[in-house]
């Protein structure tokens, strides 16, 4: 057999043979078609899914491209690169420096590994793609709307034709569609910065299909009733189609004006759309001024620095107004984020983020602007490059009144875009070059790593898709469709790995690109542990009925947090389901989180409570829990001392049962300062004192309800707090408990 001669390490082929530089490209595209398409029922939080392959599949392309720069050579950044890469590395290092100050550092560091991988994406579009790139990306775009803008009209025909919509989440938003992106909010960003794609690839093939596809996503967006996308929607093709018409058109100037007024009505017609339909649903208005408002608080008590990055959710709770609480019919509410992109950069990066944010912004706008009015550009790059930039001035227009950008599915168009945007104007060619192909068993290793990392991926899905049912013929189609994307997501990624790694000679390449397996292993943690909580709560709910639910119940808490022990929220169901029982004999059990040594429920409730208020000491239903927990222990500890065999038994259980009904109260009161709208803090707090014979502080308590917040004036919200049937039956409560009101006594 004849000896194969290889190029020497680092040598370029024809352009003909740029295998790995377009895989690249092909699999940043459909990343994020996936990103838009996928949507997963098995996970508690449906939407973990995208979040799963954000780190998955960003962490994979982006550790191919590092090792592929090594391979080439060429790791480090030109000095004419310097300052394109400048912006985009200011702005991040100055998000990882947040970490330093953070009150919370697991939170701060989830947080910056979503940056890291929003900065490699950016990094990775600035330096490795130009215009074929763009193209392929904004190809993969037009794919992904094609299927997500025909799921939207089904779910329009729903509307008038109940039942078109045969998948299990229809109705879920009511009349607005929302197709697979989880939300119609998160819809409506991207039909938004979708539509600047297509309308970019009609200008460079006039193709009449993506008239087609276009009119398709202005459908959808009206039914999405999402105003704020509407409202970026007009600003922006009202601007840009200004742009469009002088500068890129050769129209006379009495029809440059006619259609410059065109644009400008556009505009003004979603302007005027928006806010018809906030006056039809004036709450959502309403609970964006209202988090506003609290956002501002809290950044006025940190305006330079910032309170660190990723401790918004965590922080903000204290700043939250309780009108909230009445717009989302919810006590349970985590608000997580600003609802303001900008504000929230200044709530958490300070003001010194913000600026840096904002330089970023203005320094790709500026550069892309150049490049638009430059008449030796070709038309078509110059055509794309106003589709991208548009794309990316909607999102962040529409981040003004949206938390899109804060999630995976807005997240990593957004970081993409920039990048793109800032190649496209830069004018730099695709790096487009290739490597010799190489074999050895350094390569067998990386292929053997990846082929490992499938089967984990292909048995650990199948654990999960084994506990859901499919019962109907949607849930029989999803199944089927979720198989099939996870099978192409597996197989890309095996293919990027391999691929890659037969191009590789170099150790350091090799290395870098044999941490794929672990970053995809590390990224599914928390897709199956959220997949767990979801059959843990379901569990837990039935148990409330059937004891037999109990056990399994704790089991899947436990699987979740082994696979994420980050995620303070199972912990806390565990310990609400322990103390729904509260068994006070001392043992070991590892079903219930012990370790080393024996514990009764109450050091296990404490344990996990403790663990919580650790990273989330401003959530009101935290305290809540600690409040019910030691109500429910100070009966438990009240029942013993009845049963006492002595006195001395008697008066240890009886300052126990004391002990424990203060701290109840102390609890409450804190739930109170966080939440002052929850009946159900004040029917506690009621309770305890009637069972201390203090009638007149629990008729004080259903007073102080019916009163309503001191700084709440919303008449229609305090009507309903007065007219409370509950608090009603609470007083009755309190007169069969101590009679009648004295005469001359007044409520406080």
């Amino acid at each position: 057999m004849a000896k194969k001669h290889l190029a020497p390490v680092g040598a370029a082929l024809p352009a003909s043979s740029c295998f790995l530089p377009r895989l690249l490209a092909w699999g940043t595209g459909l990343l994020g078609l996936l990103m838009v398409l996928a949507f997963f029922t098995g996970t508690y939080d449906k939407a973990q899914i995208k979040d799963t392959l954000l780190f998955a599949g960003g962490g994979t392309l982006l550790l191919t491209w590092l090792a592929y720069k090594i391979q080439q050579g060429r790791a480090r950044f030109s000095r004419a690169s310097g300052v394109w890469v400048l912006p985009f590395a200011a702005y991040y290092g100055w998000v990882l420096a947040s970490v330093l100050w953070a009150p919370y550092r697991v939170e701060a560091l989830a947080e910056w590994a979503r940056y890291a991988v929003y900065f490699g994406l950016s990094l990775m579009a600035l330096e490795q793609f130009g215009t074929r790139a763009a193209r392929i990306i904004a190809r993969c775009v037009g794919w992904s709307a094609w299927a997500a803008y025909g799921y939207g009209l089904l779910q329009v025909l729903n509307r008038f034709v109940p039942g078109a919509d045969f998948m299990p989440w229809q109705g879920f938003f009511g009349p607005r569609v929302f197709s697979t992106l989880a939300n119609p909010n998160f819809f409506g960003d991207f039909i938004v910065f979708s539509s600047f794609l297509i309308a970019a690839q009609y200008l460079v093939s006039r193709q009449k299909k993506w008239i087609v596809l276009w009119s398709m996503g202005l459908i959808n967006l009206f039914f999405t009733q999402s105003k704020g996308a509407w409202v970026a929607f007009g600003a922006v093709y009202g601007l840009w189609g200004a742009v469009y018409v002088n500068v890129f058109s050769a129209w006379k100037k009495p029809y440059k004006r006619w259609l410059n007024a065109a644009a400008a009505c556009v505009a003004l017609g979603a302007v005027l759309l928006a806010g018809v339909y906030a006056f039809k649903r004036p709450d959502s208005a309403s609970f964006r001024v209202h988090t506003w408002v609290a956002s501002w608080a809290m950044v006025q008590d940190s305006p330079v620095l910032g309170t660190g990055i990723g401790s918004f959710k965590t922080i903000y709770p204290a700043y939250r107004k309780p009108q909230i609480f009445f717009i989302e019919n919810a006590h349970n509410t985590e608000t997580q984020h600003a609802e303001n992109e900008f504000l929230e950069q200044w709530a958490t990066l300070g003001a010194i983020g913000l600026i840096l944010f904002l330089w970023l912004l203005a320094f790709v706008f500026t550069a892309a602007w150049k490049r638009l009015k430059n008449p030796a550009v070709p038309a078509q790059e110059r055509w794309l490059l106003w589709g991208y930039s548009g794309a990316l001035l909607a999102m962040a227009v529409h981040s003004t009144v949206d938390v899109s950008l804060r999630f995976a599915s807005g997240g990593l168009f957004f970081a993409l875009f920039l990048g793109l945007v800032a190649a496209l104007a830069r004018g730099k060619e695709d790096d487009f070059a290739e490597l010799a192909p190489a074999h050895g068993w350094a390569q067998w290793a990386v292929y053997a790593l990846a082929a490992g990392g499938a089967l984990y991926a292909c048995y650990a899905f199948y654990k999960v898709m084994q506990l859901m049912s499919a019962p109907r013929l949607g849930d029989v189609i999803f199944t089927g469709v979720a198989w099939a994307f996870f099978a192409a997501t597996v197989g890309l990624s095996v293919f990027l790995v391999c691929a890659a790694a037969r191009r590789f000679t170099r150790a350091a390449a090799l290395a870098v690109l044999a941490l794929v397996p672990a970053v995809v292993w590390g990224a599914f943690q928390p897709f199956l542990a959220d997949h767990y909580y979801g059959v843990g709560a379901l569990f837990a709910t039935q148990a409330q009925t059937n004891p037999a639910y109990f056990t399994p119940a704790l089991d899947y808490f436990n699987r979740a947090i082994t696979h994420n022990p980050f995620n303070m929220a199972y912990r806390q169901y565990r310990a609400t389901l322990l103390a729904s029982k509260l068994d006070l004999s001392e043992s070991f059990n590892r079903l219930k989180g012990d370790k080393t040594a024996p514990a009764t429920d109450y050091e296990r409730v404490l344990r996990d409570l403790q663990t919580v208020e650790k990273h989330s000491p401003n959530h009101a239903l935290l305290q809540q829990a600690y409040g019910e927990f030691y109500f429910a222990a100070a009966l438990k500890f009240s029942d013993r001392a009845r049963l006492a065999a002595n006195a001395a038994e008697y008066e240890h259980y009886k300052a126990q049962a004391l002990a424990d009904m203060d701290k109840a109260q102390q609890y409450f009161e804190k739930s109170l300062l966080l939440d002052p709208v929850n009946y159900a803090t004040y029917a506690f707090l009621s309770e305890i004192a009637i069972l201390q014979r203090r009638p007149d502080e629990a008729r004080a308590r259903v007073a102080a309800y019916r009163r309503g917040p001191e700084n709440m004036t919303e008449e229609n919200w305090l009507i309903k707090m007065a007219e409370d049937p509950r608090a009603k039956q609470l007083e009755r409560r309190i007169q069969a408990a101590f009679g009648p009101q004295a005469p001359g006594k007044t409520k406080k």
